[in-house]
């Protein structure tokens, strides 16, 4: 498993895999990993694929970003705000340079939205009695 403050740790879509909450034990990265986090079922991501074949560091550094399988890429169960969010990290990254974007991410100055929510989540689950399920469904009513 890579240190929290290596640029293995910098996927070609714009996320840090450090912050991600299978990293370690689970994932050990998209770019440690040839491509294929855990999340993918053993498959090729075809933007890490996409990034090898024209021989750039991220998406970032395409002149075809945005592209259509970038914009495309996303959960319709979270929506294209995630596309946003990495689009806007990877132009942020081409700016301060991706070691720099590193130290940012590692040191959680640049934290992602989703993995806070998740964690916090996963933190509130872990301290209660009630199933998180319940409380959710108690507070959306």
């Amino acid at each position: 498993m890579a240190n929290r403050f290596d640029n293995s740790l910098a996927s070609p879509c714009g996320l840090y895999c450090g912050e991600c909450l299978r990293y370690g034990e689970l994932c050990k990265g998209c770019v440690p990993s040839g491509g294929r986090p855990s999340w993918g079922g053993g498959r090729l991501c075809p933007i890490f694929a996409c990034v090898a074949q024209k021989k750039v560091e991220h998406c970032g550094k395409c002149t075809d970003f945005p592209c259509n399988r970038f914009l495309r890429q996303f959960d319709p169960r979270h929506g294209r705000w995630r596309v946003f969010y990495k689009a806007g990290q990877l132009l942020y990254r081409t700016k301060i340079g991706t070691s720099a974007w590193i130290r940012e991410k590692a040191k959680g100055r640049n934290p992602d939205p989703r993995v806070s929510v998740e964690r916090c989540l996963e933190w509130e689950a872990s301290h209660s009695k009630e199933p998180h399920q319940k409380r959710a469904k108690r507070v959306t009513r």
